[in-house]
């Protein structure tokens, strides 16, 4: 074989190697390795969409552990990795992204594991981090105050509260300062679940905002964007989305019907020992101030009418009170996106909302205010 033929070959051969090459490369490579997994097991990757988790992809491991694998993205989207159903891994994959490698335990619902080559994964676990963080920290004052309360050291109790209230204040502005910077990634999004809607309305719209330019149509920022336009309607000064629903009787009663009064909306229920605690407060505000054009207008979140209507005995509650039983799923609950209760909204006579989330010493000086 001539020189000149060996060379064509050369060239034909790397040619035939790198058109197979590419074709087996499209998409994302994803590649790491699983500690404790089974030889030759499966890795699921799964994607968050409207309709739940869908399976999109399978990558199976050697029997070192490793795996390695071209994966195609369609959208932007949140991901996660499958590891037979023991562990989970977030991602946050776009499609733009070259390689990413996901180390991993494998068999431990909180073993570790580190991701690198995903820009907006890697934001989501700064913001993770940061929110662990803060959740330890938090356990720790919590341990401080019970240690004060225990020997009645109030000065201590104090100033644990108050160190804790800035250790707050301080993480939230570094989880704003995360999420800005995120954005237009989904991390942002991501991010926003984990600080309060109700204080930070205009820095969340202005995230959004963000977001809808960059990806209008993901169904996470559409999301995003819905839950925004719900809690506007529920802002300081908004009027309140009127309430339709069963009472004691079975007779539906309006909350609109209550026009012309002071109205305290108080989302609770039976099973809920905060607010069972929280009720002799709220009882002593409507004795108090029931005569001048002051109405309570209790919402359950209870699932048996019987242990409904044994609570508001039990606790000597006059006011009105209505439900659908439907637990959470209250569509009161959910038209004011309650979350937690007790929750409360305070309205005016006219039907806006001039409070939120008062209880105790802050309801009472609330209505003091109002009432003189």
């Amino acid at each position: 074989m001539t020189y000149t033929k060996i060379f064509y070959l050369i060239i034909i051969v790397a040619c035939v190697s790198s058109c197979m090459e590419k074709g087996n490369q499209e998409g994302i490579k994803l590649l790491g390795n699983v500690e404790n997994f089974p030889a030759m097991g499966f890795v699921h990757l799964e994607k968050i969409t409207d309709e739940g988790v869908v399976k999109i992809d399978t990558l199976e491991t050697n029997e070192s552990g490793n795996f390695s694998s071209y994966v195609s993205i369609d959208e932007v989207a949140f991901y996660r990795l499958n590891f037979s159903d023991r562990q989970y891994v977030s991602l946050i994959l776009t499609g733009d992204e070259t390689e990413v490698t996901v180390n991993v335990h494998g068999n431990d619902p909180r073993g570790f594991s580190e991701v690198s080559g995903s820009y907006d994964t890697e934001y989501k676990n700064q913001m993770d981090a940061l929110m662990k963080k803060y959740q330890e920290r938090i356990g720790q004052y919590q341990q401080q105050q019970i240690a004060a309360r225990n020997v009645q050291d109030y000065q201590a109790f104090k100033e644990v509260s108050n160190t804790m209230m800035q250790f707050g204040v301080q993480t939230e502005k570094e989880l704003k300062q995360l999420i800005w910077k995120a954005t237009p990634s989904l991390a942002a999004v991501y991010g926003t679940q984990m600080i309060d809607s109700d204080k930070n309305y205009s820095f969340l719209d202005s995230v959004a905002n963000e977001m809808l330019a960059e990806i209008p149509t993901n169904y996470h920022v559409q999301n995003l964007v819905s839950s925004l336009e719900i809690k506007r309607s529920l802002t300081i000064g908004s009027e309140a989305p009127d309430i339709a629903l069963p009472n004691t009787e079975g007779e539906i009663v309006r909350l609109s019907s209550l026009r012309g009064n002071y109205v305290l909306i108080d989302f609770w229920a039976a099973w809920c020992r905060p607010c069972r605690a929280e009720n002799p407060n709220v009882v002593k505000v409507y004795n108090k101030y029931a005569n001048e054009n002051f109405e309570i207008f209790g919402v359950s979140l209870d699932k048996t009418k019987n242990a409904w209507i044994t609570a508001i005995s039990q606790d000597g509650l006059p006011w009105l009170h209505v439900s659908d039983l439907k637990f959470w799923r209250s569509k009161a609950a959910q038209t004011y996106q309650v979350r937690a209760i007790p929750a409360t909204y305070l309205i005016d006579p006219s039907g806006k909302i001039i409070a939120k989330n008062l209880r105790g010493a802050s309801l009472e000086a609330k209505l003091k205010e109002i009432f003189g």
